[in-house]
């Protein structure tokens, strides 16, 4: 796939370095963190990072000028989404789900989504 010009903070696990490869911009290489998260997770937390695969990958369709691609995919996030709290380990998911829908009713105009960062344990 190229050079590996992406970079996580050292030591992070693959939920925090998802989400400092979002904030990136590099939605692929999220998605691919966030799939070793959800490989191992059940329930909740399994919706809560498909929920953030899917989200990513809408955002790789974005970038790609492929908006029936972007709304797919953001349609089956939100379908998890709807079932998660508005806050859910640490991301507010309730801003995701706002950022994102400014992405699909604007792609041209729309800033790519930010998520917070879980609080240091």
């Amino acid at each position: 796939m190229g050079s590996n010009d992406y970079q996580c903070p050292e030591a992070a696990d693959a939920f925090v370095c998802g989400i400092h490869l979002f904030n990136q911009g590099e939605f692929w290489h999220a998605h691919e963190q966030w799939e070793i998260c959800w490989r191992a997770a059940q329930g909740m937390d399994a919706d809560f990072y498909q929920a953030l695969i899917q989200s990513a990958a809408a955002l790789v369709k974005w970038r790609q000028g492929n908006l029936r691609g972007l709304r797919l995919n953001w349609a089956k996030a939100q379908r998890r989404l709807s079932r998660l709290p508005a806050f859910y380990r640490g991301i507010d998911l309730a801003r995701l789900q706002t950022a994102m829908t400014a992405v699909v009713n604007d792609p041209e105009q729309a800033s790519a989504p930010v998520l917070d960062r879980p609080p240091a344990q």
